[in-house]
């Protein structure tokens, strides 16, 4: 065999190596972001640790759901340093479940639920708003979070 069609040679199966390299490298990747909720909820919260809240944006109002079935309207209530899991959906457009005076800010998009883990020490009442313009009466869209105790 001539030393061109080694070379060759070398040079298909080498680039062949990397890529089949880097498809399992991306594989790997893509798996662990797509299961990293799941592991990181059980692994630094245990099971049963926290409670779950759902929240849904619809326009426009920000609905609340308690694992005992209770909904509210713009008021979330919440026991101070009490560890929560809110899963965020919305049931019409995009909104942004947003807490200024905490630094949060999740968006809600129809048909995806987003997990956030709050939990908060100070007690009192924050502000919940919509940050991304949902329509005409966007404005109206503010809720209360209510920490208690």
């Amino acid at each position: 065999m001539e030393r061109g069609k080694v070379l060759e040679y070398l040079t298909i199966f080498g680039a062949a190596a990397i890529l089949g390299f880097l498809a399992y490298i991306t594989a790997v990747g893509l798996y662990a972001v797509d299961n990293y909720g799941k592991t990181a909820g059980k692994a630094a919260f245990g099971t049963g640790g926290y409670e779950v809240i759902k929240v849904y944006g619809r326009q426009f109002s920000w609905v609340f759901e308690y694992p005992n079935g209770t909904k509210t309207f713009n008021e979330l209530v919440i026991e101070r340093g009490k560890l929560y899991k809110l899963e965020i959906t919305s049931l019409d457009v995009v909104h942004s479940f947003y807490i200024r005076e905490l630094g949060i800010k999740y968006d809600a998009v129809p048909g995806f639920w987003y997990t956030m883990w709050l939990q908060v020490d100070k007690p009192g009442v924050y502000n919940i708003l919509c940050a991304e313009y949902c329509g005409a009466k966007h404005y109206l869209m503010l809720a209360k979070l209510i920490v208690v105790g």
